[in-house]
């Protein structure tokens, strides 16, 4: 399994203009905000049709 590079911060841009009593998104707020979201799986989930609940399977041939 590869691992992911660290996320790096870069210098501020000298040519942007930061607005009064703005703050840029610190490192912190950014992972609560990742920490927050709902998880999802990496891979699609296969759908369950197989066994006991399986619609095509006669399940009267369970008590017989």
């Amino acid at each position: 399994m590869k691992r992911k590079d660290l996320p790096t911060l870069s210098p501020p841009d000298p040519d942007q203009i930061m607005i009064d009593g703005v703050a840029p998104v610190s490192m912190g707020e950014r992972l609560c905000w990742l920490a927050e979201q709902p998880m999802h799986p990496r891979r699609t989930q296969k759908p369950l049709d197989i066994g006991f609940w399986n619609p095509m399977r006669n399940q009267i041939e369970m008590f017989d």
